[in-house]
């Protein structure tokens, strides 16, 4: 995202009129289409106008908003193939990787805010104890009003709807605002969410490149939920913080996957192929970083270069091709390319891959790296790309050790036989997931709380915390009898100054022998107000 100032925005927004901008496919260079570069005007148009349809949205009873993404859900099933084919195409993966991460994940995540969402918002009734005895208190859960989704290009649909799914049912609109690299994706999705029965005015898209995701940030909107770099991020949350509305960041890894010595050695392998590869390396919570003990670290890696030796490469995308296609595009895969060179530089060994596979297209070679020296990028930086370094340890408080020296904390999983270890390592580790003896898969159940800790991100996304997210939590309180005053009421008097002193031991002590003092000197305060 370009970093500009909101005062440099209408300046921006000038030169933008009419322009467009394209949508290639990064594996043959074809030219798939083009969308409107849009400016500051058009991004505060479309906040106005949800702005606008919202109210009416929200005054829907949730069983009928419920009912309404309902219908979108089997829209979108009817249109599964042809979402996949289209992500695949924009942003280069291959098909069978869109159909799980954008079509299937995408519809769990939607069923399961569907299901959770009746008595996640529902309305709660407060518990005060005796001292606001006479009350009667009530939780309302009400939609924050506008809420901006500024999403990446990796799972296009998944990572931008999950979000607008829980902040559709609570009630809220959205302005979305999808990676400049997959805008195609982001309309298609919003012709299923309307033509399943959502109102044109409250799912908006709004397309464009950094410039146009900075002007969203501050169209005045209620909520910012925003997926991409951490570098990004702490922009977009300062931007939030300065304007005091709530933002949701789901940010970068370089999540650690620690294989001790008992670990079911061959399932470890085949999970190391799959979450380190899948989408060309371009997932935030790929295993980025292998740490496996030393006495099984010969035999592991023979396992991995095995796998990859049999890996196919190119540039293509339909099922049951290649395993490894195109990043999204060339400044990606130069990116890829320093960060392994600089290591190879330094020292490091590439046990398999470490160049680009194509000199047209950007398809880099799955790349795994021993040796790394610590200061390399490629270990304190997010890469996003097929490579993943590799360092053994000799015990579990080093492997911790090694897996906590990073500035992010996403997910990390831990490969062992043992469910005390499993448990004790998972306790130590700075990351908002742990897995045991899987790796990304508490991402993909739509009840968890998915997110990061330190660069990682701030707030949860997924299942109720995803939801309650996007609302704000509104008291109603009753007063069940209507006497006259409270006891506590100005003016204060000699007496109301007893009869609080008394109710601080008799509530509150954890002795039975001051609480009975206290009920004495209540009593006898109130006796004597009697008289």
């Amino acid at each position: 995202m370009a970093v500009l100032q909101p005062e440099a925005l209408a300046r921006e927004a000038d030169g933008r009129r009419g322009r467009t901008l394209p949508s290639i496919d990064p594996n043959t260079g074809e030219l798939l289409g083009e969308v409107p570069l849009c400016g500051e005007a058009e991004v505060r148009a479309a906040v106005l106008r949800a702005r606008e349809a919202q109210p009416a949205w929200a005054a829907r009873p949730l069983q009928e908003r419920i009912e309404v993404l309902r219908q979108v859900q089997e829209v979108f099933v009817d249109q599964a193939d042809e979402v996949a084919q289209l992500a695949s195409r924009e942003m280069g993966k291959i098909e069978s990787e869109s159909l799980v991460g954008d079509v299937l994940l995408t519809l769990t995540s939607l069923d399961g805010y569907l299901r959770l969402a009746p008595s996640v918002l529902r309305t709660r009734r407060l518990r005060h104890g005796l001292l606001h005895l006479t009350k009667r208190s009530y939780v309302v859960y009400e939609p924050l009003g506008v809420v901006a989704v500024i999403s990446p290009y990796n799972f296009p649909v998944l990572l931008s709807m999950q979000s607008a799914f829980a902040a559709l049912i609570a009630g809220n609109a959205v302005v979305h605002k999808p990676s400049e690299h997959t805008p195609l994706t982001a309309l298609k999705v919003r012709e299923i969410l309307l033509e399943g029965g959502v109102p044109e005015e409250v799912f908006q898209v709004v397309t464009g490149d950094g410039a146009t995701g900075w002007a969203l940030v501050h169209a005045g909107v209620d909520h910012v939920s925003f997926v991409g770099s951490s570098q990004t991020g702490r922009k977009v949350a300062a931007a939030a913080g300065e304007q005091l509305i709530s933002a949701t960041m789901e940010l970068g890894g370089k999540n650690p996957m620690i294989v001790l010595e008992d670990a079911p050695l061959e399932r470890a392998v085949n999970a190391a192929l799959t979450y380190a590869f899948a989408a060309n390396g371009q997932v935030c919570g790929s295993v980025s970083r292998l740490l496996v003990h030393e006495s099984v670290a010969d035999r592991f890696l023979a396992g991995l270069r095995a796998g990859l030796e049999a890996w196919r490469v190119g540039r293509e995308v339909r099922p049951g091709g290649v395993q490894t296609s195109a990043v999204v595009s060339e400044a990606i895969c130069r990116r890829i390319e320093g960060h392994v060179r600089q290591a190879l530089d330094q020292g490091a060994v590439a046990l398999v891959g470490g160049e680009r596979a194509d000199a047209e297209a950007p398809v880099f070679r799955p790349t795994v790296l021993v040796n790394v020296p610590e200061g390399a990028k490629v270990l304190q930086e997010e890469t996003f790309g097929p490579v993943v370094t590799v360092r053994t340890f000799r015990d579990e408080d080093e492997a911790v050790r090694i897996a906590n020296a990073t500035p992010y904390g996403l997910t990390a999983s831990v490969w062992t036989r043992s469910a005390s270890r499993a448990w004790r390592i998972a306790r130590a580790l700075e990351a908002g997931t742990v897995a045991v003896n899987d790796h990304l898969w508490p991402f993909f159940a739509p009840d968890v709380a998915w997110g990061g800790v330190k660069a990682s991100g701030l707030g949860r996304v997924g299942g109720e915390w995803g939801l309650r997210a996007m609302t704000y939590p509104k008291v109603v309180s009753f007063d069940r009898l209507n006497l006259r005053r409270e006891f506590y009421w100005h003016p204060a008097t000699a007496r109301m100054h007893q009869v609080i002193r008394a109710l601080v031991p008799l509530l509150y002590s954890r002795r039975l022998r001051k609480r009975l003092a206290g009920l004495k000197a209540l009593l006898g305060t109130l006796l004597r107000g009697s008289h």
